[in-house]
């Protein structure tokens, strides 16, 4: 049950944004900025970041919405084996010391994060590349705090729709991404 008044009917940090829709305008902005902008790190890596790091917190809304994202760009069995089952060894060395990065930001574990970024750099990894991981890390940590602080509610499937719905249309609530979800989910109540 929500520790405040949240329409219910929609899910997770949805919830909250249609509870203050100028907050929310705020944080997908920043969500869009963080996670299409062009730049080294591709879109699937930036979902895998908020996946993992979300799994770390155990906010299973966020966790499982952005691993659904992930796996649309990046396939199911990469996301099922590095982040559902935790096998990140599968992955290349530098996205996986990059999820490693984003363990140590989101774990809070100051005295490795030093020792991660050491070893990203001797794989080539740029400044930008270690910027945009620890700073995805973190706004997730943040969402996922808000999203399990105020206790939202979701229905088995939404968070797999939610991701998927984030690959097709991205963070922001565009006219094409109104009449091609919303609109319809009037209809089918």
């Amino acid at each position: 049950m929500p520790h405040i008044q949240l329409d219910t009917k929609y899910p997770g940090i949805v919830s909250l944004f249609m509870y203050d829709r100028k907050l929310a305008k705020k944080l997908s902005a920043m969500a869009e900025e963080l996670m299409r902008q062009p730049g080294p790190l591709d879109v699937g890596m930036r979902e895998m970041i908020a996946a993992y790091s979300s799994k770390l917190n155990e906010c299973q809304f966020c966790y499982q919405s952005h691993a659904s994202c992930a796996a649309e760009f990046l396939g199911d069995y990469v996301v099922d084996m590095a982040i559902h089952e935790g096998y990140v060894e599968l992955l290349e060395e530098k996205p996986r010391h990059l999820l490693y990065l984003a363990g140590m930001v989101t774990l809070l574990k100051r005295d490795k994060i030093a020792e991660v970024v050491a070893k990203l750099k001797t794989l080539g990894t740029t400044d930008q590349e270690i910027h945009d991981t620890v700073a995805i890390a973190s706004f997730f940590n943040m969402c996922n705090r808000y999203v399990d602080g105020l206790a939202t509610t979701y229905q088995p499937g939404e968070e797999v729709q939610g991701g998927r719905s984030l690959a097709k249309y991205g963070y922001l609530m565009s006219i094409r991404r109104f009449f091609g979800e919303i609109v319809p989910s009037w209809f089918n109540k």
